[in-house]
């Protein structure tokens, strides 16, 4: 903190009987002293002399005459600002700018002791101010430095964490996924079911983790990709009828607005929303949860609202304003489960697409959440042309599976077993490129991290073989499941991203889908 001692120098005073032509001989060979002042024999001060005031003074018709030879105890001004030293800068600029902020530009008197000890004056108040405020900037900057550098550091954990867990947590869910389909004893299923479905909690706990991470630190991606609004509402009445019956819930799904509207937007995060606030809705309900969407025109963006209704038991008021901050959750919704993340998520979403969100209490009963968000619509594009042959069907799909975690290749080798298909395996990046130089395959899954060459390496490698053999599609499959690098992926050459837990229709549909934008001469050239 500063004091005034700090910014009040000790310019020397005068007595009350100096002349008026000492002092401006003193104003004129000091031209940095703004005030000077004016004591008695024991140095406590009577006034002071403002440099501006006292030179207008001189200067003035006859001035100089008029005062030079007078004793400034005719003229100074004999009710200074006086302060003691001890006082800080702060402390004394919100009293003086309270009491008689005009007085400042006289200059102020600094005492130690009651006597003299030096002269303020604006300049240095405003050169305190201003220093305080550099420091104050420099120390939020600080601050602000080591808050990025802790999310940074925590971001890194949890991603380091999510490829760690996600890697056994594939072996677990898809293996527990393969021996589901392959069951032929029925009373074991629901033991099976229970391993999937707590392994989805946790997968989905760890993605929310890694979700709001990259969102505080302001990496949460978002795509502007052609969307059918409508479509949405499909997605979430496929996705949530089953569950909605298994609870003997009542869903209602509703879209209003054009079919055939197209908007700029990102479906997955559109999705991720609805798909949150379903969850949560179905989490509380006691038979219904209603889900409406519709669409208003405007210039020049669509306002598209969601909205989420349960006839649960509602949230608590005292509570609602904080129901979208992290790890926020009611009494019940400890009970029911879950870390408090996904709404805060949502939040996120809503937000970064320059929306808002909000929830409230219906008078009925039960809860309401609701999001707007502004999006431009699109001309709805041609249908796509069929599809045609891509491959052989004759002869079964080979694939090269490339992954340096055996438990990780039992996965995939049985996965595209169920698929028709056949495989060979790799351990490592060096040897995928030596084997896809060699052998003849239809497709890579290559994994990423992997020691000495790993995924992006040996893709790069591959993709610069001769011939057709540079053009295998390789789909990467990966624990990282941040969007930025699967956008690495793709620029070194891969063609997909299949995010571990592996599941089997999202593998099934991505093969299909690389497999169909290859040439069908380009497949059978390298087989």
């Amino acid at each position: 903190m500063t004091l005034l001692l700090d910014i009040a120098p000790y310019i020397p005073a005068v007595r009350p009987d100096v002349t008026g032509a000492e002092v401006y001989r003193r104003f004129d060979t000091e031209p940095d002293t703004m005030a000077i002042a004016v004591v008695d024999e024991a140095q406590r001060p009577v006034g002071i002399i403002e440099r501006n005031a006292f030179l207008v003074r001189m200067a003035a018709q006859y001035g100089h005459a008029l005062w030079s030879k007078r004793p400034v105890s005719h003229w100074m001004k004999t009710d200074p600002v006086i302060a003691d030293g001890d006082v800080t800068v702060e402390e004394f600029c919100g009293r003086v700018m309270h009491e008689s902020p005009s007085e400042l530009l006289h200059g102020f008197i600094v005492t130690c002791g009651g006597r003299y000890a030096g002269v303020g004056s604006m300049l240095s108040l405003l050169q305190a101010s201003a220093a305080q405020t550099a420091r104050l900037a420099e120390a939020a900057e600080a601050s602000r430095r080591k808050a990025d550098a802790a999310l940074a550091a925590r971001g890194r954990f949890l991603a380091v964490m999510s490829h760690e867990i996600r890697t056994p947590l594939n072996g677990v869910l898809a293996t527990a996924e393969i021996v589901r389909r392959k069951m032929r004893e029925p009373e074991l299923v629901p033991l099976l079911d229970t391993i999937v479905d707590s392994g989805d909690v946790l997968l989905r706990l760890l993605n929310d983790a890694l979700d709001l991470s990259r969102a505080e630190q302001s990496g949460l991606e978002l795509a502007e990709d052609p969307l059918p609004i409508a479509r949405l509402m499909d997605d979430v009445r496929s996705l949530w009828t089953s569950q909605a019956e298994l609870q003997q819930f009542v869903l209602d799904v509703e879209f209003e607005g054009p079919a055939d509207l197209w908007v700029l937007g990102d479906q997955v995060r559109l999705r991720q929303v609805l798909n949150n606030l379903v969850g949560n809705a179905m989490k509380f309900a006691h038979r219904r949860v209603s889900v409406r969407m519709w669409a208003d025109s405007g210039e020049p963006c669509y306002r598209i609202v969601g909205e989420v209704r349960d006839d649960g038991p509602g949230v608590p008021a005292e509570r609602l304003a904080a129901i979208f901050e992290p790890f926020q959750q009611t009494d019940e919704g400890m009970r029911k489960g879950g870390a408090g993340l996904g709404l805060a998520i949502c939040q996120q979403i809503i937000e970064r697409m320059g929306g808002t969100i909000g929830a409230m209490n219906r008078p009925e009963g039960g809860a309401c959440f609701r999001f707007e968000v502004p999006l431009y619509a699109l001309p709805a594009p041609p249908a796509p042309k069929p599809a045609e042959p891509t491959m052989d069907e004759s002869r079964p799909l080979h694939v090269l599976i490339v992954d340096d975690n055996a438990t990780n290749r039992l996965v995939a080798r049985t996965l595209l077993e169920m698929f028709g298909c056949t495989s060979a395996e790799a351990a490592d990046g060096a040897a995928a490129v030596v084997a896809a130089s060699q052998g003849a395959f239809d497709a890579i899954l290559m994994d990423i991290n992997m020691p000495g060459m790993n995924g992006i390496e040996a893709t790069r490698k591959i993709r610069s073989l001769p011939g057709p053999k540079s053009r295998i599609p390789i789909l990467a499959l990966t624990a990282n499941a941040d969007p930025v690098d699967a956008a690495t992926y793709r620029e070194c050459g891969m063609n997909g991203v299949v995010e571990k837990p592996i599941k089997p229709e999202r593998l099934l549909a991505a093969l299909q889908g690389v497999l169909a934008i290859c040439e069908p001469a380009e497949v059978m050239a390298v087989a």
